[in-house]
């Protein structure tokens, strides 16, 4: 305490250079064990990174390429099918994200109370489809939409109704894409969420129920503080992997009908693959990038948990 009540905070002596390099020296194989993984990163993520922002400023197709600055990015803001597919893209995120979030977390909740094989085996059912390959789980949907002799238009036939076009109108074949990304995705944060719950003390919970907290008080005040984190990481790898929905389009809607389930995925494909405009290929990816990243950290601001 110095005279006028305050405390002295210690001055601490600066690290010398030879115990900088003793330290140094000492981490020496922890950057060697990272130095492969380091490097598949900085040449397959950082460097494409790089050069899709530099080509986004240019006219780039199979041949020469033309610097023209910023044309790439007016054009593509100007584009009525990028701006759908734009609109489409976060259409999925309302809708696809919090309903994964809700189902997982209900799951989870219910789960928590199985035990032994019960437990195990709902575990496992439910995370079956997060070890499969999205092409063949696109091909089991594929056969249950199909119009003809599909499973659902069987199901619906022996109610007598007729054989429903499920991906030939706009609003069905949305709907459609929606439940096939929501039944393949509640796997990983089921999981998460039922990991998070289990670590929970019990003596939390037997506390207050002692001291007369209901249900609901102790879900309020015990659980969902204790799953924050969790639901943090939920929420944004779900939210980043939903921005990214390209396989079951491209197999089984190819975008249509009338562009209605074209995500900003796939038109970045299309432009790049089918119209040849890496270029603009690019400032779309890079628009798609930037968007990420600033709701990434818009949820990152809001739903951090409170320290």
């Amino acid at each position: 305490m110095d005279m006028t009540g305050k405390p002295v905070r210690e001055k601490t002596k600066p690290s010398s250079p030879l115990a900088l390099t003793r330290n140094w020296r000492g981490h020496l194989w922890g950057y060697f064990f990272i130095l492969p993984n380091l490097l598949l990163t900085l040449v397959f993520f950082v460097y494409p990174l790089i050069d899709t922002i530099k080509l986004s400023f240019y006219d780039a197709g199979l041949g020469e390429s033309t610097f023209i600055g910023l044309d790439n990015y007016i054009e593509i803001f100007k584009d009525s099918t990028f701006l759908h597919s734009l609109k489409n893209t976060f259409l999925y995120v309302i809708v696809i994200v919090p309903i994964i979030v809700i189902i997982s977390f209900t799951l989870a909740g219910l789960m928590q109370n199985l035990h032994g094989r019960s437990k195990a085996f709902y575990r496992a059912l439910f995370y079956m489809p997060v070890i499969c390959t999205p092409v063949v789980l696109t091909m089991v949907w594929a056969w249950i939409f199909n119009m003809n002799n599909g499973l659902l238009n069987y199901i619906v036939g022996l109610l007598g109704i007729q054989p429903v076009e499920w991906l030939g109108t706009p609003s069905m074949a949305f709907i459609a894409i929606c439940v096939i990304v929501i039944t393949w995705s509640i796997g990983e944060p089921l999981i998460l969420y039922l990991s998070a719950m289990e670590s929970v003390p019990k003596e939390y919970y037997e506390a207050a129920e002692i001291d007369g907290a209901s249900p609901i008080q102790r879900f309020f005040h015990i659980t969902l503080p204790a799953i924050a984190n969790t639901s943090l990481f939920v929420i944004l790898t779900t939210t980043i992997a939903v921005f990214q929905i390209f396989v079951v389009i491209r197999l089984l809607t190819g975008g249509g009908p009338f562009n209605s389930t074209e995500s900003l995925i796939f038109t970045i494909y299309r432009t790049a693959f089918s119209s040849v405009e890496f270029g603009v290929a690019s400032a779309q990816s890079v628009v798609l990038f930037v968007i990420i990243m600033v709701i990434s950290l818009v949820q990152l601001k809001f739903f951090k948990p409170k320290t």
